[in-house]
């Protein structure tokens, strides 16, 4: 079988299976919840009590951001090894620095802002504050470090990665964004506080926004009506490009690439789970979310990022 043909099936499978899911998903999202929720989420609370679930919201999505973080750590050697010296280069390394610093802070804040929301407090407190810039900075200099290591030929491989990788990301994160607000889903763990599901509607039907205040007045926060599609679950595809990076750099091992493909899977999937066991999102909800991570991410590797004759190479091996 050609390789045209293979992805042919591979995208027909692919639809197939994904729609299967949705239809299960917008027939089963409420008895879904109901299941995964209990013992996990207390009667009358917005947020959920269960460690499982309270780990993986906190940490879900920091893989859109750590990889974010090493792609512009990646532009900042490369610039430093390869570009020619000059304004534009010191321009580049500066840049690079200050992106990789702000994204590992940025992660570390999301991450303590998860942990507050739990320990009901909206506000990081300053020390946490100090936590995450000391943690960012760290993470910073040990990133650079490991990518300053990289030979000068998989250095002039790496910007077309970073660069494909960090707009995909912010295509995937728009594409999510933008549906989230008309669409106004109601949470679950939202109908959990209220005791009742009457607010429930399809991940197909358009509701908008209610009033903010009446949210922050009755659930703490603003984004109850946020459900579909999860941003988590969009967030934790960002996996998938550890195997566009393999692609990148000539990863000679299937056994590797099979592991990378068992991780993406895995962890997208307890992301997944979790974010439905938290009453966060509905089945239907993570399911999309997922997908648009993971297509994008695909199609970004099929059409700017894919060494086609390392994969024939790798194919043959």
């Amino acid at each position: 079988m050609t390789l045209k043909k293979k992805t042919i099936l591979s995208l027909v499978l692919f639809a197939v299976l994904f729609g299967g899911l949705l239809i299960t998903a917008t027939f089963t999202d409420l008895q879904v919840s109901r299941i995964l929720t209990k013992g996990t989420l207390p009667a009358g609370q917005y947020y959920a009590t269960g460690v499982f679930g309270v780990v993986f919201e906190c940490v879900g999505t920091s893989p859109e951001l750590l990889i974010s973080a090493v792609c512009a750590a990646m532009l900042t050697i490369w610039a430093m090894r390869i570009v020619k010296p000059g304004a534009g280069r010191t321009a580049l390394v500066v840049t690079g620095c200050i992106a990789t610093t702000g994204l590992y802070t940025w992660e570390f804040y999301d991450l303590f802002t998860y942990v507050c929301r739990h320990l009901h407090t909206e506000d990081v407190p300053m020390f946490m504050c100090g936590i995450a810039g000391f943690l960012a900075l760290f993470c910073a200099v040990i990133t650079l470090f490991a990518v300053s290591r990289f030979s000068d030929e998989t250095l002039k491989k790496l910007p077309r990665f970073a660069c494909v990788t960090m707009a995909s990301i912010v295509v995937a994160i728009l594409l999510v964004q933008t549906v989230k607000n008309p669409v106004g889903r109601m949470r679950f763990r939202a109908m959990n506080v209220l005791g009742d599901t009457a607010g429930y509607t399809r991940w197909y039907v358009f509701n908008g926004q209610p009033d903010k205040t009446w949210m922050r007045e009755t659930f703490g926060t603003a984004d109850a009506y946020k459900s579909f599609p999860s941003g988590h679950t969009r967030a934790a595809a960002a996996t998938f490009y550890l195997i566009a990076l393999a692609d990148v750099i000539g990863v000679k091992s299937k056994r590797r690439y099979a592991l990378l493909w068992c991780f993406a899977i895995v962890f997208t999937g307890i992301v997944a789970v979790s974010r439905i066991m938290v009453g966060a999102h509905f089945f239907s909800d993570v399911l999309v979310g997922g997908t648009v991570g993971f297509s994008v991410c695909m199609l970004a590797r099929e059409f700017f990022l894919i060494d086609r004759k390392h994969l024939r190479a790798l194919k043959k091996a």
